[in-house]
């Protein structure tokens, strides 16, 4: 008897592996910022409220205070990762200027939406916080216009006009890049761990691990990330420009096959990254001081991201074979419901300021109400054929 839920797998090249790994990864983006509002050493700034978590709850858990940094520390590299993996194979589908219209529309389009609606949107709830008795009109005026969670999708499309422009420029050297580094796991996590470390650790000692990056609405992001991320980016760009069926990500190939290695591996990463922050104060209210042992910290966050990734891109190609209409159903609302998921998450911690339930029943019931929400909303949104272009 056939399983209604399983879907057969389609001819279309994409890995479901992928796909279900950058749903997954939104899922975790809709958690951490669910839970933000419980960790112990969250404090609420009424004067700068966007550039801290919008809402902080009294009541709290010691059992948030490590999870975001375990999270944020990863995953979204790996996102950038993934989002580069197609980026060849548009281009040279579509030309340079065809494949920025696209991104364009996909990804321009939405940032102003977000940055002029649901930023405003989400962020009202911590503006009423700070006591402030204007309407939600006068609120909008003299709204900051900053990106929020959105500053994803305009370093996203500042990365891929770099692409097009490399495309434009040197499209034929596609192949440039050693074949051992796209088919050899051990090769290429040698040489993102080497890059990225390059890029991060002289920002690391500037900026330190927590400070932002601004230019007028836009935020660029963490600031001692943004060439971790780049390179993260463009070392998707470079094994999707050989083609995955000739790279480590196959289903059955080395990665796949490793899959044990790896998560041993991450398992020693993850208890050096807490050694670490645990050994190294950073105080997130003051200046970066760059303290004793900053460089190890610094380390262990760049092999922390590296093998986190190389672990759940292997435990996907391995595991993750069969299509569910469910799964598919996350796979492609996934955009919507990260571009609509904030302010759900936070009118849902607002909401829950006046229970006296613990933080980790009220973290559940954010995290499942906003999840569930901005699922929905995708799916109606997406339901309109000008929308479902862009989404």
């Amino acid at each position: 008897m056939v399983n209604p839920t399983v879907v057969p797998k389609p001819s279309s090249p994409r890995s479901c592996a992928l796909d279900y790994l950058r749903a997954a990864i939104t899922v975790l983006v809709v958690l951490l910022h669910a839970i933000l509002a419980y960790p112990t050493w969250g404090r609420f700034n009424p004067t700068d409220y966007v550039h801290t978590a919008p809402v902080i709850d009294p009541i709290t858990s010691r059992a948030f205070d490590l999870f975001p940094a375990l999270l944020n520390n990863f995953f979204m590299a790996l996102m950038f990762f993934i989002s580069g993996l197609f980026v060849w194979k548009s281009l040279a589908k579509k030309g340079a200027a065809s494949f920025l219209k696209d991104r364009w529309r996909r990804l321009g389009i939405s940032f102003v939406v977000s940055l002029a609606v649901i930023m405003p949107l989400a962020y009202y709830p911590a503006f009423l916080l700070t006591g402030a008795e204007e309407n939600v009109l006068s609120y909008w005026f003299g709204w900051s216009w900053n990106s929020g969670p959105a500053w994803f999708l305009s370093m996203l499309l500042g990365f891929n006009l770099l692409a097009a422009i490399a495309f434009r420029v040197a499209g034929q050297t596609r192949r440039a890049v050693p074949g051992v580094l796209v088919m050899q796991p051990g090769a290429f996590f040698l040489a993102l761990v080497a890059l990225s470390g390059a890029g991060f650790m002289p920002l690391m000692a500037v900026f330190g691990p927590l400070q932002w990056l601004e230019w007028g609405p836009f935020v660029i992001g963490q600031a001692c990330r943004l060439v971790l991320y780049a390179v993260y980016f463009f070392a998707g760009v470079a094994v999707g420009a050989h083609g995955l069926e000739s790279t480590f990500l196959t289903h059955n190939g080395p990665l796949s096959r490793q899959w044990r290695l790896w998560l041993i591996a991450s398992i020693g990463a993850v208890m050096s990254l807490v050694v670490a922050l645990g050994d190294v104060r950073v105080d997130p209210t003051g200046p970066w001081m760059r303290p004793a042992g900053w460089w190890l910290l610094g380390s262990c966050m760049v092999l922390y991201s590296a093998t986190l990734s190389m672990t759940l891109l292997a435990l996907s190609l391995r595991f993750v074979h069969a299509r569910y209409r469910w799964a598919d159903n996350l796979s492609d609302n996934a955009y919507g419901i990260y571009l609509v998921h904030y302010p759900f998450v936070i009118w849902a911690q607002y909401l829950l300021l006046g229970s006296s339930m613990p933080a980790t029943s009220k973290a559940l019931i954010v995290f499942s109400v906003s999840l569930g929400l901005s699922w929905g909303t995708s799916v109606l949104l997406r339901s309109i054929p000008s929308v479902r272009a862009i989404l």
